[in-house]
């Protein structure tokens, strides 16, 4: 079947547009909005110090959350589309891209989502596991947000140190041949995939080994469109340069 430029994944009601201020902690910003400041909630945990400027447009959703007055998902970038730094949000958009037959390389025709949050090696979780319908083979998939983005139009994952993704893509590489790791690069208009090395060498390294002994490594692009009120696919199988 021929893939639409855009596909939509996800619709979203009641956000709105507010200005980021700065960033508080780990998990929280102040933002702007009719005036007030609001602390809003943050699920991303990369440094996002390209996103995260004073006075760039960002977009909320309502949050009842006992330290929180909104959540935030998403951040202008180009062409007035905004890359979604959301990372549950990420993750309901590729199960929904997954459902709708979206992902050449992970059709629900073959492919069976047996469970979410796997346990696989030593104490570690991988986001899902899949199953082959006809064989029965398992798929030990690993999902990674990608929101930095290069010089030459790549999204790139890690942006800073991650103790976690070095151990998830050791558990995977000791799975062969039933890993894989998929990367989101939820920013628009992105060419590919490729790894960020000054945010984490061992990173880099751990990837090429693992696409060098047979872990599946895909990555995919979306983006949230305001004009449609939704969060879009652009690529579902973007080109992955390691």
């Amino acid at each position: 079947m021929g893939f639409p430029m855009v596909a939509e994944l996800l619709r979203l009601e009641n956000f709105f547009t507010a200005r980021f201020v700065k960033r508080l902690n780990r998990f929280a910003v102040l933002v702007e909005f009719n005036g007030k400041l609001l602390k809003a909630h943050n699920t991303n945990s990369g440094r996002l110090k390209e996103f995260f400027t004073q006075g760039r447009r960002v977009l909320c959703l309502p949050h009842r959350g006992k330290r929180t007055d909104c959540k935030l998902f998403a951040v202008e970038d180009i062409n007035r589309l905004f890359a979604v730094i959301d990372t549950n949000l990420q993750m309901k958009a590729f199960e929904s891209a997954f459902l709708k037959g979206f992902l050449p390389w992970l059709l629900p025709s073959r492919w069976k989502l047996e469970k979410r949050n796997a346990p696989l090696g030593e104490n570690s979780l991988i986001d899902y596991l899949f199953r082959d319908k006809e064989s029965g083979k398992p798929l030990y998939l690993e999902i990674k947000s990608a929101v930095l983005r290069s010089g030459d139009n790549f999204g790139m994952y890690p942006d800073c140190p991650t103790e976690r993704g070095r151990k998830h893509l050791r558990e995977l590489i000791d799975n062969i041949p039933h890993s894989g790791i998929a990367f989101i690069c939820a920013l628009p208009s992105v060419a590919g995939f490729k790894p960020y090395c000054k945010g984490d060498k061992e990173i880099c390294r751990l990837l090429k080994v693992a696409k060098e002994r047979g872990v599946t490594v895909k990555a995919l692009s979306m983006h949230f469109d305001p004009q449609r009120g939704a969060l879009v696919l652009e690529n579902p199988e973007l080109r992955v340069e390691i």
